[in-house]
């Protein structure tokens, strides 16, 4: 057990089906198993093997639960009376945009009217900026953090996955590459890219209309490919929900 490496843990956690949280639990079997003794007991084995598998069959359940309640607040539901949200197909409209994070924008946001300016969004989202003032001076600026961690960890989820490499060419990666050849650090990019999200958000939300590509492309001096326009998510996310984790509680801007 000692000389099993990490990844050999994570494939094999992946394998029995425990994806979601494969790469945490690695990493934390990676680090006491050098310290572990492994004795092969037949009639405790089967118990555990038993107890995995009871464990898993109770999660698959629970995942299928809400992923029907997740498509019951999106598209509504008929035979109990649910109408489809009215920002859904706005929502989903984004590139990278997935139901649960649909979701969690609408917990997190509500109405829209709420807010007078996208500034108000940023803010209490908490990827906005605010001036550290000391008397007359200016001294630097920093992140919010008045906005849902469940929302911010989106937020950065979403940029992660719109600046990655594996993902086609797109307005916010631009906008990320623009600000680095600025000179500014990656991680502070990374958490202007979620300010440009809750911004463009925003102009949908408060006009009632999609997300264009185009027309953002447009209005940043960008060509896309329309072969390509359409960005899939990947299929591994572990790495970049860890990474998104992170920045979540870090003050990147």
């Amino acid at each position: 057990m000692a000389k099993v490496t990490q990844d050999e843990l994570r494939q094999t956690l992946i394998t029995i089906g425990a994806r979601t949280t494969a790469t945490k639990a690695s990493m934390t079997l990676a680090e006491l198993f050098p310290n572990t003794l492994a004795l092969n007991i037949p009639h405790l084995a089967e118990r555990q093997t038993w107890l995995i598998e009871e464990d898993l069959r109770i999660e698959d359940e629970a995942i299928k639960s809400m992923d029907k309640q997740i498509a019951a607040l999106l598209y509504g539901d008929k035979e109990k009376g649910y109408k489809p949200h009215p920002s859904t197909m706005i929502l989903m409209s984004f590139p990278i945009m997935s139901e649960s994070m649909a979701c969690t924008f609408i917990g997190a946001i509500g109405d829209i009217e709420r807010f007078s300016t996208y500034l108000e969004l940023k803010k209490y989202l908490g990827v906005a900026t605010e001036n550290k003032i000391s008397g007359t001076s200016v001294f630097k600026s920093r992140q919010t953090y008045e906005g849902v961690r469940d929302i911010r960890r989106v937020l950065f989820l979403m940029t992660l996955l719109l600046i990655s490499p594996k993902i086609s060419e797109n307005s916010f990666r631009v906008y990320y590459k623009r600000l680095v050849d600025r000179g500014m650090a990656k991680r502070k990019a990374i958490g202007h890219v979620c300010g440009k999200i809750a911004q463009v958000l925003y102009s949908c939300l408060k006009n009632n209309e999609p997300y264009d590509p185009f027309k953002h492309a447009s209005k940043m001096g960008v060509i896309l490919d329309g072969d390509k326009v359409r960005l899939k998510i990947p299929a591994n996310l572990e790495d970049y929900e860890r990474q998104a984790d992170e920045l979540t509680d870090d003050d990147v801007l």
